[in-house]
C-alpha cells in the first residue's frame, strides 16, 4: 500500500522560484549578486559551470565565483526564452537562452547564452543548485545552418 503526501504540493511553487532566480540573474548581469546569491543553496554539492568557462563547486566557491563575475559584468537587458522546464520528486531542471545586450562605447554588444539551471527542494523549498551556461556564437550558429539548412 502506497501513502499519499499529506498535502499536494503548489505546482506553481516552482514556477514563481524560477521566476525569482530570473530576476536574480538580471540584478547578477548589473553587478548585485545578493538576489541571485539569496536563490541558491548553501550546501556543499552546488555547482555552477560558467560562460567564462571558469568552474566552482561548493557554495563558498560558487559564492566567490558569483561575486567576481558580477564586477565584470554590466548587462543592460536581459530576456530569458525557456524552451523547457522537467520536475519530479523534488528535482527540477530548467533549459533556456538568456539573451543580454549593454551599450558598449557607443555601440551595441549583444551575447546569448545556452543555460542549464538544476534545483532541487530543500526543507520545502526550492534552491537553486547547479548553473551551466555557455555562449552561443556566431561560428555555433553557422555550424547549425550548415548542418540544418536555412535560418534559424
Amino acid at each position: 500500500m502506497t501513502s499519499q503526501p499529506d498535502t499536494i504540493e503548489d505546482p506553481r511553487e516552482l514556477e514563481e522560484f524560477i521566476a525569482r532566480c530570473e530576476q536574480g540573474l538580471r540584478h547578477q548581469v548589473r553587478g548585485d549578486s545578493a538576489p541571485f546569491l539569496d536563490m541558491w543553496s548553501k550546501a556543499d554539492d552546488v555547482t555552477i559551470l560558467g560562460a567564462i568557462g571558469s568552474y566552482a563547486r561548493g557554495w563558498q566557491d560558487v559564492k566567490t565565483h558569483l561575486l567576481a563575475a558580477a564586477r565584470t559584468l554590466q548587462w543592460t537587458s536581459v530576456s530569458v526564452e525557456r524552451l523547457t522546464t522537467i520536475e519530479a520528486d523534488g528535482i527540477a531542471v530548467a533549459v533556456a537562452l538568456e539573451h543580454m545586450a549593454r551599450d558598449a562605447g557607443g555601440e551595441g554588444d549583444h551575447r546569448t547564452l545556452r543555460v542549464t539551471h538544476a534545483y532541487r527542494q530543500e526543507n520545502g523549498n526550492w534552491r537553486l543548485v547547479m548553473r551551466h551556461a555557455n555562449l552561443v556564437t556566431a561560428e555555433d550558429q553557422a555550424r547549425e545552418r550548415e548542418i540544418l539548412g536555412g535560418d534559424r
